[in-house]
């Protein structure tokens, strides 16, 4: 199997198959931070550290889905997918990264103690933090619209493509457990039954856009 092919399925694949995983290992709910942050703290900062790097390969993974294909769709898809990377990256590393620091120093006397949760509060409850995560949850939804009408306009199957439909809905409730890895178990599933199936014997038509791509130019 050529490298390229091989990188090109790491990523699109991998990424999605982590987070499904590694979601389930995500707590929630997470509101009493003092018995539920606090004790976890560094596996928090680790979890959310992982995924500001898993985050940025799943932009990649919807970027290459769309792979040969080309159109006003498919560069909507690819906008959403940079989109979604910048944004929901800043608003869990404000959230995660962040607030795992925090319950780290938590570890202190009541008074500091204290400081650290309404911290950790202001934080979660910031505005600002929120409309990261809202824009990168929209433009998550409309990578994944644009990429299924430009993959049924090229003659997907349409079967893989609905299940970009909970894909695209979970994440807009959180990426804990349940969510999360329902999000990215969808997509999974999705990416697979399109890239072993379809798009392997699309790429075996003479003169089909699908053939097998040089991942390094697709990125």
């Amino acid at each position: 199997m050529p490298f390229g092919l091989v990188l090109r399925r790491f990523i699109l694949l991998g990424a999605p198959l982590a987070l499904a995983v590694l979601m389930l290992f995500h707590s929630w709910p997470y509101d009493d931070y003092a018995t539920e942050l606090i004790p976890t703290a560094s596996w928090w900062t680790a979890l959310h550290t992982i995924q500001f790097v898993l985050f940025a390969f799943m932009g990649a993974s919807v970027w290459l889905l769309t792979d040969g294909l080309r159109g006003v769709d498919v560069f909507i898809s690819r906008l959403g997918a940079v989109i979604f990377a910048i944004f929901y990256n800043i608003g869990d590393a404000v959230a995660g990264i962040s607030t795992g620091i925090l319950a780290r120093a938590a570890d202190a006397p009541q008074g500091e103690r204290d400081a650290y949760v309404e911290s950790r509060g202001a934080l979660f409850a910031d505005p600002v933090k929120n409309l990261f995560f809202a824009i990168g949850s929209y433009a998550w939804i409309l990578a994944l619209v644009a990429a299924a009408v430009a993959l049924y306009w090229a003659g997907a199957p349409r079967l893989p493509l609905l299940l970009f439909a909970p894909a695209a809905y979970f994440l807009t409730g959180d990426h804990a457990v349940p969510f999360g890895s329902l999000a990215f178990e969808s997509f999974f599933l999705a990416v697979l039954w399109l890239e072993l199936t379809w798009r392997k014997n699309a790429s075996e038509n003479v003169g089909s856009p699908l053939a097998q791509p040089n991942v390094s130019e697709a990125l």
